[in-house]
């Protein structure tokens, strides 16, 4: 990723979002679903897999 760019996400597509350049990042998402925060999932049991 470089400034400006977008990145798509499919629906119930596991993902993370890690900086791992030495620059801090900023990171702005949206979503089109209203109900979005119902439709969640945390994955705690993922997180291991996150270098």
């Amino acid at each position: 990723m470089q400034p400006g760019d977008y990145v798509y996400i499919p629906a119930n597509m596991l993902h993370v979002a890690v900086n791992r350049g030495a620059t801090p990042a900023i990171f702005m998402g949206s979503r089109n679903e209203a109900s979005a925060a119902e439709s969640v999932v945390m994955r705690p049991d993922m997180d291991a897999r996150v270098p």
